[in-house]
């Protein structure tokens, strides 16, 4: 940016006095204040873009974000119910395994029953044999 000074100096330079010495230089400064009206104007759109595409990213990172937030949510879910799943095969085994132990207990009992009665049966028909030897 010129001084008025430095403008004065240039265009006495170039020859010039009076009234076109003062448009000279208010020439001058117009331009320089359009340049630098121009030069704001461009940082603000620079400014603006680089906010668009900052909110752009921003938006897109925050969706990426979302995006792994449901993917983990679901991992977890799913994580959540192959465990339940597991654990009720687990239940469903051991209620399996526990009825297998009843009807063996069952079937224990019913042996020993069964070997009881034949034991019964066996001393009604030894005593029978005694009594019929004695008389």
């Amino acid at each position: 940016m010129a001084t008025v000074q430095i403008l004065k100096d240039l265009g006495e330079q170039m020859g010039l006095k009076g009234t076109e010495l003062r448009d000279f230089i208010k020439e001058q400064q117009d331009l320089e204040r359009e340049e630098r009206n121009r030069l704001r104007e461009e940082q603000d759109k620079q400014r603006e873009h680089d906010k668009i595409q900052q909110d752009k990213l921003d938006k897109f990172r925050l969706a990426q974000m979302e995006r792994e937030k449901k993917k983990q949510q679901r991992e977890r879910e799913e994580q959540h119910k192959q465990r339940e799943s597991e654990r009720e095969q687990r239940e469903r085994e051991r209620e399996k395994e526990q009825h297998e132990i009843e009807r063996m207990k069952f079937e224990r009992d019913k042996m020993d029953f069964e070997l009881q009665m034949k034991a019964t049966e066996v001393k009604k028909a030894s005593s029978v044999k005694s009594e019929d030897e004695e008389g």
